[in-house]
């Protein structure tokens, strides 16, 4: 084993195990969740007929919008910015198929929602209803009618996107798109996805409407509009043999693919010929126009922090707030952010105020969920940050500027940005929750422990074993040190929010959180010593090579 791992290449290899091992635990454990609460809908009749239909278009829904919106934020650099994209205009690649190109690329980069979640939901709802073969094949042929129908619309809304704000900064063609899909999506996911409780009452609601279950009716009226809904009403159909779909649905899982490739191949590539000139040739100067006599001398730097030390952190904002590149990595993660927000403010949380087990059950899951959204900013954001000084970095090393104190600095920023970000939201989702103030206090005391603890960590291995020649932070992200860093964080953020529903319990039975709260803090006072101990004695042995 130490001679595979002293060899390049193996390492390498133990990585790429190591992070496939990761991904296969995540796809089994949410098959698992998938199937098991497939089989309970399964024994509440037709209650739970019409609660499997909802589940599969929730689901679908849901792998349509993060699909989508991944597709746009990564395609506005990909089709028009990507490195070599002057290369290929000057090639005898005709402009047809650097348009499939680049379709095609950014599919591949951002369709794994569909292999996630779509997957392991299909084999679920298989397993669950006692399926054979001949499910499955219809099944991953529903879903690959689905993927196409993604994979096309994503090309279009970019090119769209990229024709009307081709002579606009990249960065705010970024962010102008993505905030109007995630203002967009977030209200339609909080109008029609996540089930209210007057849905629920339809939902048990017995009755026949044309020989239909009046429940199903409901649903397939309330997902109608969505391009999702034919392949839902077909995985259900198939799984369960009910009557959901029609042959309108079934047509039109074949219709809408079709005709929104056709939209990409002649709309989508005429915008996409008109605007990729302009986008690629377009530059900017780096000084802006000279003052003119009169008007003051330049504004000195830093303007916001002071000291050394300050330059260097408002240097680090100013490269992300002015790289178009990492505002599509950071709209796509706030994204999620905001369907995770609508899911809070939507869904029926207080409902279950008055029954300890499920107030501790949701509390967890909802420290889980700011955990993953703390791990995922902190590995794209956080974890680069001393790599990314590039092989520039021994003029930081060699200057009278303290290592330690620019690397404390980082560490507050960062965590002061992830608590900001995530934070208030998990306590909105714990206020809807449960009103008892004990509760809500332990809950923000654990989310900032576990902000701080989580930069913390993935700084420190961040800086503890930097890459400086490497420029992409995801590449970076996924280093033998990103995968330490992954593995530490969802441990840790496993144990905080088992003793978040600890505490939730421990307060409902009349006794007090104070040692699950102990144990938080000591665990995450340990991570934090050892992972900065860890950082301070290598910095000093770092070479830039």
């Amino acid at each position: 084993m130490r001679a595979v791992l002293r060899d390049a290449g193996g390492a390498r290899l133990a990585v790429v195990a190591g992070f496939a091992a990761v991904f296969g635990a995540v796809v089994l454990g949410e098959f698992l969740a998938f199937r098991r609460g497939l089989e309970a809908l399964r024994g509440l009749d037709l209650a739970g007929l019409a609660l499997s239909l909802y589940f599969l278009e929730s689901v679908l829904v849901l792998i349509l919008l993060i699909a989508l919106v991944s597709y746009v934020a990564s395609g506005l650099w990909v089709f028009y910015r990507a490195g070599d994209t002057r290369f290929l205009l000057a090639s005898p690649l005709p402009l047809p198929g650097l348009f499939a190109l680049r379709a095609v690329q950014t599919f591949l980069l951002t369709s794994w929602p569909l292999a996630v979640v779509g997957a392991p939901a299909l084999v679920a709802l298989g397993t669950a209803h006692a399926r054979g073969a001949g499910f499955y094949a219809a099944g991953a042929g529903t879903l690959g009618l689905f993927a196409v129908l993604i994979g096309a619309a994503g090309a279009l809304v970019t090119a769209v996107a990229g024709s009307a704000l081709r002579r606009a900064p990249t960065r705010l063609a970024v962010g102008v798109v993505t905030v109007a899909l995630v203002a967009l999506f977030a209200v339609a996911v909080g109008r029609g996805v996540v089930p209210s409780t007057s849905d629920f009452y339809a939902i048990f609601e017995p009755g026949a409407l044309n020989g239909k279950p009046a429940s199903i009716k409901f649903i397939e009226t309330k997902f109608a509009l969505w391009p999702s809904h034919p392949y839902a009403a077909a995985l259900h159909a198939g799984a369960t043999g009910s009557e959901a779909g029609s042959a309108a649905t079934r047509a039109a899982a074949w219709l809408l693919p079709a005709a929104v490739l056709a939209l990409a191949a002649t709309l989508g590539l005429g915008l996409y010929r008109r605007a990729l000139p302009t986008v690629a040739e377009s530059f900017v100067l780096a000084g802006g126009e000279p003052a003119a006599p009169g008007r003051g001398r330049a504004r000195s730097f830093p303007r916001r922090l002071a000291g050394p030390v300050g330059a260097l952190v408002e240097r680090d904002l100013l490269a992300l707030v002015r790289n178009p590149h990492e505002w599509s990595r950071a709209a796509f993660l706030v994204f999620l952010l905001a369907l995770y927000t609508a899911f809070l403010f939507v869904a029926p949380l207080g409902e279950v105020a008055d029954r300890p087990a499920a107030v501790a059950r949701l509390l967890l899951l909802n420290v889980l969920a700011a955990g993953y959204f703390l791990t995922a900013f902190g590995l794209r954001f956080v974890f680069p940050s001393v790599s990314l000084e590039g092989r520039a970095a021994w003029v930081l090393f060699s200057s009278p500027v303290s290592l330690r104190r620019l690397l404390a600095a980082k560490l507050g920023l960062h965590a002061g940005l992830l608590a900001a970000a995530v934070v208030p939201i998990a306590l909105a989702g714990t206020l809807r929750l449960t009103g008892d103030p004990r509760l809500v206090a332990a809950t923000a005391v654990l989310l900032l422990l576990l902000a701080a603890t989580t930069a913390t960590l993935l700084l420190a291995l961040g800086a503890a074993w930097p890459n400086f020649r490497e420029p992409n932070p995801e590449a970076l992200s996924t280093s033998g040190a990103g995968l330490a860093g992954t593995l530490a964080c969802l441990g840790y953020v496993a144990l905080v929010g088992w003793c978040a529903s600890r505490v939730a319990l421990a307060l409902a039975a009349g006794g007090g959180g104070l040692p699950w709260l102990a144990l938080a803090g000591l665990v995450s006072a340990a991570l934090v010593a050892g992972a900065l101990a860890l950082a301070w004695r290598r910095l000093p042995t770092l070479e830039v090579v």
